[in-house]
């Protein structure tokens, strides 16, 4: 009798669990090709989630979105939800690419969500485009609201048609995704904190500490100084914190240790210097027994402690020399001459190929503008990597079209091996995000156009009568379809919290 009260009792809590979760799934609207266009047009402020069942990261999200959307439901902010699978003609639409994708509706028109996949970090970021980006915050919520984000800048001002509120208002205005903002007029509340108005303070959860401007009010100024106080002055860079420092957008000094001894000595020798130069550089520890491959990346041999800039906003990066051992000295000077522009970016390289007479010409990063950029050639560059199944089947073809296109003067047919040369452009459109990656420079312009074809001979001749400045020779209409069994496309791991992309068939994750 007590084991059948028992399981009773174990049935009980899990219909209430399960009644639980329904109710907190009720939050999140259910929309389709019917419901959608309508549902967003009345809406000043949602958030809507396009995934699908089987996406594993989709998967993921769903309790925290569930969630945020219960939590949410108090400011009128509702999210929702669209199945891709159900209504794939209507993703196609949005310009769904991956799953989940998550989509802002601001007066009735989709925008770009830049939050998190947390329940506090959707909370937050929808919280905060619902109010004003400096909200006024009065004394007796001065010290909750402090509290209340990672980062939290607030402007201490006599009234709020100060000038330098206006500069506050336009910083917020384009960081309030990563930081919350807010106004006190309170003189009271400014004294208590030791801050003379006009005044602003950075708040920060990382130390419990406030971080008071010194600088000449102007809006580049603001800017740079809360980003650079929105970090330590000498912190710890992990995949933890990864997405702290990138919201920081400054180029990272990265200090890279092997041992707890040399983490606690390291931290004490550079302290000024990260204190000195923070508000153009954030100096970060990062240990080596993890994150070794990363210094690889930055093309540092595996002998520590090591020391980097790295410019994640530019794609450059540059490594300090590791002929002499690391000292509190040298990295000082580095900084101080990379701040006054006088270290160059470093591109890994192999060396230039002694003769370079094939079909399909060999690229490295030394040659790479000299070739790709000149402006009376119309440039096809295939970025491969070694490994990559899908480049090696693609080959053929690619050396088929090389050898097509071998006589023409106005178009090169090139390729270059990525994973052994980085490539030295900040062009977003260069930026590689998987393998094979294909573009066409055109000639005159330079202006970079992504190949989006299949991999047949036919379809890259097409492509480049199609884009090319130079005019394609009628030889090449004799082209059929020589296939490389494609598309197929290797996608390079991201620091994201998970993203599938829409066709799956063809890609290795």
């Amino acid at each position: 009798m007590h084991i059948l009260k028992y399981m009773a009792g174990l049935l009980a809590a899990s219909g209430a669990i399960a009644a639980g979760t329904e109710a907190r799934e009720s939050a999140v609207r259910e929309l389709d090709a019917s419901t959608m266009h309508s549902w967003v047009d009345r809406q000043h402020l949602a958030l809507v989630q396009f995934y699908a069942p089987w996406c594993l990261y989709c998967q993921a999200l769903k309790p925290a979105y569930e969630k945020a959307a219960a939590t949410l439901e108090a400011d009128n902010v509702p999210l929702a939800k669209v199945d891709c699978t159900k209504n794939a003609a209507l993703c196609d639409q949005v310009g769904i690419q991956g799953f989940p994708t998550m989509k802002v509706v601001l007066d009735g028109r989709f925008g770009i969500y830049n939050g998190s996949r947390q329940e506090s970090g959707i909370v937050s970021y929808m919280r905060k485009h619902k109010g004003p980006p400096v909200k006024e915050v009065r004394a007796a919520e001065h010290s909750s609201f402090v509290k209340s984000d990672h980062v939290v800048v607030v402007g201490y001002f006599k009234n709020t048609l100060v000038m330098e509120l206006g500069m506050l208002r336009e910083v917020a205005k384009e960081l309030i995704e990563d930081f919350t903002f807010g106004v006190v007029v309170d003189k009271k509340t400014a004294k208590k904190q030791k801050i003379s108005m006009p005044g602003i303070g950075v708040y920060t959860d990382y130390d419990g500490q406030m971080s008071v401007f010194s600088g000449k009010y102007t809006i580049d100024n603001i800017r740079q100084f809360v980003r650079s106080r929105s970090v330590p002055a000498l912190g710890e860079l992990s995949a933890r914190t990864f997405s702290t420092y990138s919201k920081a957008s400054l180029p990272l000094g990265l200090v890279f240790y092997n041992s707890d001894e040399s983490r606690e000595a390291l931290e004490k020798e550079l302290l000024e210097t990260a204190k000195e130069f923070r508000d153009k550089v954030s100096l970060a520890l990062v240990d080596a027994r993890t994150y070794w491959k990363h210094a690889v990346g930055l093309d540092l041999k595996t002998q520590w402690p090591a020391f980097a800039i790295q410019d994640i906003g530019q794609h450059t990066k540059y490594p300090m020399s590791q002929d002499k051992k690391l000292s509190a000295a040298g990295v000082r000077q580095f900084v101080a001459d990379y701040v006054a522009g006088r270290v160059p970016p470093h591109y890994k390289s192999q060396a230039i190929p002694e003769t370079n007479n094939g079909d399909v010409f060999k690229l490295v990063a030394k040659q790479f503008n000299e070739v790709v950029f000149d402006a009376s050639k119309d440039v096809l560059v295939l970025l491969h990597a070694t490994w990559c199944i899908h480049c090696k089947r693609l080959m053929p073809v690619y050396q088929e079209l090389g050898r097509l296109f071998a006589n023409h003067s106005g178009i090169v047919v090139a390729q270059m091996e990525a994973t052994m040369n980085d490539v030295p452009s900040n062009d977003p459109a260069l930026e590689i995000s998987g393998y094979p990656t294909i573009v066409l420079v055109r000639a005159t312009s330079n202006e970079v156009v992504p190949y989006h074809g299949d991999r047949s001979l036919g379809s890259f001749t097409e492509f480049l009568r199609a884009h090319a400045a130079h005019p394609v020779n009628s030889h090449t209409n004799e082209v059929h379809k020589i296939s490389a069994n494609g598309p197929g496309y290797v996608v390079v791991p991201r620091q994201v919290s998970g993203f599938t992309p829409k066709d799956t068939r063809h890609v290795e994750l």
